[in-house]
C-alpha cells in the first residue's frame, strides 16, 4: 500500500518528466518545422524573414560554438560538457525529488527549463554534424548591441530561450528563496566544538524536534499556570466580597436592637 508521501513523489517525478518532455518536444519541432517543413516553402538558410519589424525575424542557419559562436569548431568538448553538466542537474533534481519533495517552484521549474535547453541542443551536436540549429533574430537586441559592442547580438532558438529563463529563475531563486540544505546535498550545521562524526545528522535533526516539542510544553504550561492564577485572584474576590456581606449583617442587626430598646 502506497504512502502519501509516496503517491505526492510518483505523482510529482510523472509532471516534471511530462513536462521535460513537452519543452523538449517544442524545441526540436520548432527547429524541424523551420529547417525541413518551411524549406519546401521555399524558406533558404542564411535569409532573413521578417516576423514583426523591428523586433524578431526568422533567419535560419547553424552554430559550432556556444552562445555567440564561443568555443567555435570545438564540436567534441561542447558535447562531453553539455553532458556532464546535463548528468550532474538531473542527479540533483532526483536527490532533491527524494529528499525535499516539497521544494519551491522557482527551483524546480529553473532546473526543468535548463535541462530541457540543454538536452535540446545536446541533440543537435549529436546528430546534426555537431552543428546547432539556430533562427531566432532578435532584431531590437541587435540595434543595442550594435551600439554597445559594433555587432549583432546573435540568432538564437527555443533552447536557448529555456536556457536565458532557467538561469534567470535559478538567480531569483538564490537570491529570493534559498535555505540552507534545500538542494538535499548538504548536511545542517553542528553545534559549535562538536566533530561532524561524533554526531550524526539524524540525531542533530531528533534534539532539533525535541527541542521545538519542548518549546511547545513550556509554553502550555506558562498558559496553564497564567489561566490558574487568574482563576485564583476571581476566587479570592469572590470569597472577599463574601466576607464583606457576613460583616455587614450583625451591624444590621445590632442597630435594630438598639432601636427597638429605643422604642
Amino acid at each position: 500500500m502506497l504512502t502519501q508521501q509516496n503517491k505526492y513523489l510518483i505523482k510529482r517525478i510523472i509532471v516534471e518528466v511530462v513536462i521535460f518532455a513537452v519543452l523538449l518536444a517544442s524545441d526540436l519541432i520548432s527547429k524541424d518545422i523551420i529547417f525541413n517543413r518551411f524549406s519546401k516553402l521555399g524558406v533558404e538558410s542564411y535569409h532573413q524573414y521578417i516576423l514583426i519589424d523591428g523586433l524578431f525575424a526568422i533567419y535560419p542557419c547553424t552554430n559550432d560554438g556556444a552562445s555567440f559562436s564561443i568555443f567555435s569548431g570545438k564540436t567534441e568538448f561542447l558535447i562531453a560538457l553539455t553532458a556532464i553538466l546535463m548528468i550532474a542537474m538531473a542527479v540533483i533534481m532526483i536527490i532533491n525529488i527524494i529528499k525535499k519533495p516539497h521544494m519551491s517552484w522557482l527551483f524546480r521549474w529553473s532546473m526543468l527549463l535548463i535541462i530541457s535547453g540543454g538536452v535540446g541542443n545536446l541533440y543537435d551536436r549529436l546528430f546534426c554534424d555537431g552543428e546547432v540549429r539556430d533562427f531566432i533574430q532578435y532584431l531590437f537586441l541587435d540595434k543595442i548591441w550594435q551600439t554597445l559592442f559594433d555587432s549583432s547580438f546573435g540568432i538564437g532558438n527555443v533552447a536557448d530561450i529555456y536556457l536565458v529563463l532557467g538561469v534567470f529563475l535559478v538567480c531569483v531563486y538564490i537570491v529570493f528563496d534559498y535555505k540552507e540544505g534545500d538542494l538535499g546535498l548538504m548536511k545542517p550545521k553542528l553545534p559549535k566544538n562538536v566533530r561532524p562524526d561524533e554526531v550524526p545528522v539524524e540525531e542533530n535533526l531528533s534534539s532539533l524536534e525535541n527541542n521545538v516539542a519542548e518549546d511547545k510544553a513550556a509554553d502550555c504550561q506558562i498558559e496553564k499556570d497564567t489561566q490558574d492564577n487568574q482563576n485564583s485572584e476571581e476566587i479570592k474576590a469572590d470569597f472577599s466580597k463574601d466576607e464583606q456581606k457576613e460583616n455587614h449583617l450583625p451591624k444590621k442587626k445590632s442597630l435594630k436592637a438598639n432601636t427597638d430598646k429605643i422604642n
